[in-house]
């Protein structure tokens, strides 16, 4: 309604409530696109303010877009290539830049074997007066034929393992024959101290320097086996843990005193030609295996072989590996090693490599055949193997030889496949120099062995060291290639480079996600139609 113009009033609208509040936005509210926009405006992403620029034309700022896009699509690509090789193969070994004193390692445990299988003087005793049974063990010894070709049925059940054992004692070279004379740290001691007798893949040997029983075996009392004599007192000592810190210092297994042969083993082996009747090799001498102290030796295939006649000089050269704790939390399967803590052994203490491959290889002997091999770990309940149960081993035996996959070895890779190298080893390898003897040159040790010319001691004996030849040795360490804070640094590094991305541009999305939303709702106010 409008008054008219003769009362003097100019007109005058009335504005409804409709009309106010289609022309008032409620204050406080901001449209989604508007904060897009300023964020946009705002960001310290690279690329993306251009994008929101209104001063710019369409095709600029789609121009800028797909820009931002195959940035964000290159750094993603680098990314999972990252991520893959973290996932995939997530360690690496590097060397140690420190590295271990010789007075942190023990010497290596020495297992000596003469290859000569039976004393010429004996074997002609059972040839001449001895039982059949005693000759057939004396063939499978010495002949190439197997044990299941040599020993009929109505025999081969008298040629039990206690028979078998008692055989092998009689016609092998004894350690006190073999040992003439040892010097430990430039010290002349008796052989007997320094070392026991054992039976070995290779027959009955000598070993040096291998942990106590107590502390190689998890139950020591229940092994079946030849009664040895350590000294004391013994230390716990693991490739993982190394020495206990109140090791005693004359605590075995033994340190080295120093570098040199003054400070190592010295040993005058006797071979004893003329009662050789037959050999392991095409050669006279010996087998000598370095080896981890808490192993027990595998000397047959991989001992090395010293002639007699020569003097030898044997470098220790050991090879240290260890793990950093943090690899603990990666996926086994993927570092490809075990620590102590992570699976025990049913026999030994002690995990490495070696021990699992014996333990695995008794398993399978065991659920094959029912008896398992003298020198394999065992108890004394488990049945040792006779030759009446020759058809069987033999057939293993060959079979691991050739290679064949069959039934044996596949009942032996479906229960040996958790032996995986230990993350913490300890190996030790030799470089060997050799050089003959001279007889006009070793009547000081002639003349302190008692029946033992100058002309027997060039023909028969052996003169070796073995020793340290450094103070310090190189570890090797397995460790992440990428921990947490590496990926992060590389995941940054490629945002980075690709976007300008950083620990900020997050917060600044949260805060226009959150914080930034909820105070602008809080700032919203009522409001209502009013006339103007």
């Amino acid at each position: 309604m409008y008054q008219t113009k003769e009362m003097g009033i100019r007109p005058r609208k009335i504005i409804s409530e409709a009309a106010f509040t289609k022309e008032k936005p409620v204050q406080g509210y901001v449209p989604f696109h508007k904060d897009l926009r300023e964020y946009l405006h705002t960001s310290t992403l690279h690329g993306l303010r251009y994008i929101g620029d209104k001063k710019l034309t369409w095709c600029e700022r789609f121009f800028w877009l797909v820009a931002f896009c195959s940035s964000l699509i290159c750094a993603a690509f680098f990314i999972l290539n990252v991520y893959n090789k973290w996932r995939l193969s997530p360690m690496i070994v590097t060397i140690n830049p420190e590295n271990m004193h010789l007075q942190d390692l023990p010497f290596p445990a020495l297992t000596i074997c003469n290859v000569n299988q039976a004393k010429k003087s004996v074997a002609e005793r059972y040839i001449n007066s001895g039982s059949s049974l005693d000759k057939k063990l004396l063939d499978s010894l010495c002949s190439t034929q197997k044990d299941a070709d040599i020993f009929e049925d109505d025999i081969a059940d008298s040629a039990n393992w206690d028979y078998t054992r008692s055989f092998l004692i009689n016609v092998t070279q004894p350690c006190n024959e073999m040992l003439a004379m040892c010097l430990w740290n430039s010290k002349n001691m008796n052989c007997q101290d320094l070392f026991n007798a054992q039976l070995t893949d290779e027959g009955l040997c000598c070993t040096f320097n291998v942990v106590h029983r107590d502390n190689m075996f998890r139950n020591p009392r229940d092994l079946n086996d030849m009664n040895l004599t350590f000294p004391s007192p013994s230390v716990d000592w693991t490739p993982e843990g190394g020495y206990p810190s109140d090791a005693p210092p004359d605590g075995f297994p033994w340190k080295p005193k120093g570098i040199g042969t003054n400070h190592g083993l010295t040993l005058i082996l006797d071979a004893n030609i003329a009662e050789y009747y037959c050999a392991s090799t095409k050669s006279m001498g010996f087998k000598i295996l370095l080896h981890n102290p808490t192993e027990t030796p595998n000397i047959a295939k991989i001992g090395e072989i010293y002639g007699p006649g020569i003097e030898a000089r044997a470098a220790i050269q050991p090879r240290i590996l260890d793990a950093q704790p943090s690899l603990k939390y990666i996926d086994v399967n993927k570092r490809l090693c075990l620590f102590s803590s992570e699976t025990e052994l049913v026999f030994y203490r002690t995990y490495t490599l070696r021990n699992c491959e014996m333990e695995c290889e008794a398993r399978s002997m065991l659920d094959l055949c029912k008896c398992v091999l003298y020198y394999m770990p065992k108890n004394k309940t488990t049945r040792i193997c006779g030759k009446a149960d020759a058809k069987c081993y033999s057939k293993i035996k060959l079979s691991a030889q050739r290679g064949k996959i069959c039934m044996f070895i596949k009942a032996r890779e479906a229960t040996c496949g958790e032996c995986l190298p230990a993350c913490n080893e300890i190996a030790y390898f030799e470089r060997l120099s050799t050089a003959p003897l001279n007889k006009a040159l070793i009547g000081q040790y002639s003349s302190l062995l008692s029946n033992r010319t100058p002309n027997y001691f060039t023909e028969n004996m052996l003169l070796v060291h073995f020793y340290f030849e450094d103070n310090t040795f190189m570890r090797f360490t397995k460790g992440e290639i990428f921990g947490l804070t590496e990926f992060l640094s590389n995941t940054g590094g490629l945002l980075g480079l690709c976007m300008g991305f950083s620990i900020m541009s997050v917060v600044e999305i949260l805060y226009f996600l959150t914080l930034r939303a909820l105070c602008m709702a809080r700032r919203r106010k009522p409001t209502h139609p009013f006339l103007k």
